[in-house]
């Protein structure tokens, strides 16, 4: 990682830096067709482990993206990762020259783009920017110091993130924006090391971090997953929490890209009918999917990396299967307006008539049943199914009578989301989830995820897990 020196108090280059670089590199130019793409990143990450601070480490990564086409020929894309005039005007020199010894494209199709407008870019904070450097190492005693004097072993995680975005092109188009992450994550551990507890929270705004309440919960749940005995798994009814219902939500974005499910891959489209499951119900008719790039609790950077607005959608209202995502260039072979990238970013939620239940109230209605926190170790095995497996992680409960009976041993699970939301109990309110440093859910930060906790019948649980 290199540091890049700026002109503001953000160790990212600010809109007015990204957009002075990428109308140089295309000053630098002579072809007719280029794009230029620009993302700086910069993270700062703090992992305690046994109370000690392991890993401390600030950093950024910066990209810059140029695309040429030359005439009808095949567009060439090189990716950088410097921004000095020399390397900028040696990049360009060597695009130029490739992409006029591109061979003819006749499959490529000609994309006419309405002009552009774009939301607020709301997701900055200043707050988080000072966070990066500052309040982040003051945040390590106050959510480790309440757990290790309730006499348990403690792991955290505090990181920020901070992101700018440009885009411009030779036909005078250009977009830049920032955003801001931030989010702390509190393990506890009972001495035996055969019980934990994880909590966390994640917000774009720093200042909406509650850091007491995350390591209260992390011993409270701690000394509730204490001493787990053996229970045999299966079919059971089951309370899954926003950490463990997010983990999954996370992942149902790609099914709805139009050109893969319209190929017939995916959960969205029904093999035996051989069509898109469009105005179709796919998920329990009191459940939402949604994305919006000004949602308060998370949203992102209104446009993509090729500039094209991202907009509020409803992807799947009522259950009913709404939307597809149209990219440019599928949405030109396809005659249709283009939309919406498949959404990172997801918020679930039940529709406003229904009255949503607290995690409190799904297990006073439960007779028998499973508390799940969290999950861990996420995969998808099978992308035509959408199904994934994981392991429960961070307290995993066994509720009978409407109480919490006793703690119990990891269990894995076998799940699609798309067949066990249509099989809910009861769902409470939706509110942005934290995800850790979870190395199965991809680089950190995560996008956001707005979910509720959710009681769902007959969640399939199918061996036994060491995952403490």
């Amino acid at each position: 990682m290199t540091q890049y020196v700026t002109e503001s108090s953000s160790p990212v280059l600010p809109p007015d830096t990204l957009r002075a670089l990428t109308l140089q590199v295309l000053a630098l130019s002579s072809v007719d067709t280029v794009e230029v793409q620009l993302d700086h990143l910069a993270t700062g990450v703090t992992r305690i482990s046994r109370g000690r601070v392991w890993l401390n480490n600030s950093g950024d990564t910066l990209q810059l993206g140029i695309y040429m086409q030359s005439g009808q020929r095949r567009g060439i894309t090189l990716s950088i990762n410097q921004i000095d005039t020399a390397s900028l005007r040696q990049a360009v020199q060597y695009l130029e020259r490739a992409a006029r010894e591109q061979p003819g494209d006749p499959t490529d199709v000609s994309i006419q783009i309405p002009p552009r407008t774009y939301l607020p870019n709301t997701t900055w904070h200043d707050a988080t920017v000072t966070a990066f450097t500052v309040d982040r190492h003051d945040m390590i005693e106050t959510v480790t110091a309440p757990v290790i004097a309730a006499g348990l072993s403690v792991s955290a995680f505090v990181g920020v993130a901070l992101h700018s975005r440009c885009y411009a092109d030779k036909q005078g188009l250009i977009a830049a924006a920032q955003e801001t992450d931030s989010e702390i994550v509190v393990t506890g551990r009972t001495i035996s090391g055969k019980g934990s507890g994880w909590a966390g929270q994640a917000a774009r705004d720093w200042t909406t971090l509650r850091p007491g309440v995350v390591a209260d919960e992390a011993i409270r749940l701690t000394r509730l997953a204490a001493n787990p005995v053996l229970f045999e798994p299966g079919r059971h009814v089951t309370i899954l929490d926003r950490p463990a219902v997010a983990q999954i939500v996370a992942r149902m974005g790609g099914p709805f890209n139009a050109e893969s499910t319209i190929n017939g891959v995916g959960p969205l489209y029904d093999g035996k009918a051989g069509r898109v499951r469009l105005d179709q119900r796919v998920l329990d008719s009191r459940l939402t999917l949604s994305s919006d790039p000004n949602d308060a609790e998370g949203g992102y950077i209104p446009f993509n990396l090729q500039a094209y607005p991202l907009v509020p959608m409803v992807w799947i209202e009522g259950g009913i299967l709404k939307h597809l995502a149209y990219q440019a260039r599928y949405a030109a072979k396809r005659g249709v307006a283009p939309s919406n990238d498949p959404p990172d970013s997801l918020r679930l939620a039940c529709g406003a008539s229904d009255t949503p239940l607290t995690v409190e109230e799904m297990i006073a209605n439960c007779e028998q049943g499973i508390y799940v926190n969290r999950f861990s170790q996420i995969e998808g095995p099978d992308p035509v199914l959408g199904v994934v497996t994981g392991v429960t992680n961070g307290a995993c409960l066994l509720v009978r009578h409407g109480k919490i009976e006793k703690a119990i041993r990891d269990l894995r699970f076998v799940e699609s989301p798309w067949y066990f939301l249509n099989r809910v109990v009861a769902i409470g309110t939706s509110q942005r989830s934290a995800f850790g440093y979870a190395p199965w859910q991809g680089d950190w930060p995560i996008a956001p995820t707005i979910v509720p906790p959710l009681m769902i019948n007959d969640f399939n649980f199918v061996a036994l897990a060491d995952a403490v």
